[in-house]
């Protein structure tokens, strides 16, 4: 039976948002900068094993990098005690990923895997991170296999740290980090780590806080003063009410200036279109309008009620 730890983080890290900030503000390395995150896409498929399914869970995701496509496998691992065997556990898992792959990349290769750890127990990770340091180093280095894993310890990142990243998963990492006599105290950092958020991803944070409160009272009934519902609440409704009013404006604004692209679109449609028909001409005017819109990043919604395409037929315009 999965645990709440593992329902709640994979209800996060099912958005791409999260895995999103997950990659930006806590795996320091360069090709992260070069990744097209708009590209990102959730694989519904899992490699953990049967008999580690109470201990972790994985998550994986395609992206665009450059001219290829990679894969982010990441590792949830819920325990507190540490694996030493890790590395081939993870081994094991990207191997499995690699038999079931189906594809065809332009080398004609496997495509490239990025395995990253996210630990949240409360001892120190001592895990190995390369797979060399599981293995007696008894003959050539070259015959034993090079692998390494990114670790992502929750555990050891500084709340003053994270207090500077900003972003709901520095809020989750911040409150997990902090002391259950602390939570209450925090609740002000936290909702200034989540205030510039959208909708959406503020929801996904209430779900997990209100979720992850429960799970505390649950585990030590009586053991701590219960946080005011109400006031946590109250301050996410306060949240959520300026980002639905942001919402709202924007698109107004979308709206207002849709018709603007519309008409300006249909005009020059028209114009383009005299020889070859009236009708013809405003059909082109109305998808170059809704091209124009895509690329100043307007949703598709939007961009349907404004010109009138399905947003089946915008989507075919995108990828053309």
């Amino acid at each position: 039976m999965a645990s709440g730890h593992d329902i709640r983080y994979k209800k996060l890290f099912s958005h791409p948002g999260f895995m999103e900030r997950l990659l930006n503000s806590f795996v320091n390395e360069e090709f992260v900068k070069e990744l097209d995150f708009s590209t990102l896409k959730r694989i519904d498929k899992s490699f953990v094993s049967m008999s580690f399914k109470e201990k972790e869970s994985d998550i994986i995701y395609t992206i665009q990098y450059k001219d290829h496509i990679i894969y982010i496998f990441l590792l949830l691992e819920f325990q507190s005690s540490v694996d030493k065997m890790m590395p081939i556990r993870f081994v094991r898992y990207i191997t499995e990923l690699y038999e079931s792959y189906q594809g065809k990349t332009k080398s004609g290769k496997l495509p490239s895997v990025f395995p990253i750890l996210l630990y949240n127990g409360e001892r120190k990770w001592t895990a190995p991170v390369q797979f060399a340091d599981c293995v007696e180093k008894t003959i050539p280095k070259e015959y034993i296999p090079e692998f390494k894993y990114y670790p992502v310890l929750e555990n050891e990142i500084p709340k003053m740290s994270l207090s500077r990243i900003k972003n709901a998963l520095s809020a989750v990492f911040y409150i997990e980090n902090s002391s259950i006599s602390e939570i209450g105290q925090e609740l002000d950092n936290f909702f200034d780590l989540i205030k510039n958020e959208n909708l959406e991803v503020v929801n996904l944070v209430s779900y997990w806080f209100n979720n992850y409160l429960k799970s505390l009272y649950d585990k030590t009934p009586g053991s701590i003063e219960k946080i005011s519902d109400t006031e946590v609440k109250r301050k996410f409704d306060s949240i959520m009410e300026v980002k639905n009013m942001f919402a709202t404006r924007t698109r107004e604004h979308d709206k207002i200036i849709g018709q603007q692209y519309l008409k300006k679109g249909i005009e020059k449609g028209i114009e383009k279109g005299i020889e070859k028909g009236i009708e013809k001409g405003i059909e082109k005017g109305i998808e170059e309008t809704a091209r124009r819109m895509l690329q100043e990043g307007f949703e598709k919604d939007v961009i349907s009620k404004i010109t009138g395409l399905s947003e089946e037929a915008i989507q075919a315009l995108k990828e053309k």
